[in-house]
């Protein structure tokens, strides 16, 4: 599976997106990674991070499932607090 990432532009960062991608990364270790503006080619899921609740990164045209996630939403769903990290490695390897 190949996830593609997308940041916002962390102008108000409420939480270190950055450190996210990281821990994803880590945990998901054979899932292949990418940077969605470095890297063009096609990808199973779109995992857009942003850093506070706006939420402004734009969703690019995109074939395959997308991932929408804030400091305390994944796909617009409230998520407890600590339970970030969880929520989205349950969205990524959901089938």
């Amino acid at each position: 599976m190949k996830v593609a990432v997308k940041f916002c532009g962390h102008c108000a960062p409420h939480m270190d997106m950055w450190e996210l991608s990281k821990q994803l990364q880590a945990a998901l270790s054979d899932v292949e990674f990418s940077y969605y503006a470095m890297d063009p080619s096609p990808a199973d899921v779109l995992l857009i991070l942003n850093a506070c609740q706006v939420g402004c990164a734009t969703r690019p045209s995109f074939e395959g499932r997308v991932i929408v996630v804030t400091p305390n939403e994944v796909d617009y769903s409230t998520v407890p607090p600590g339970g970030l990290l969880t929520e989205v490695i349950k969205k990524i390897t959901q089938r």
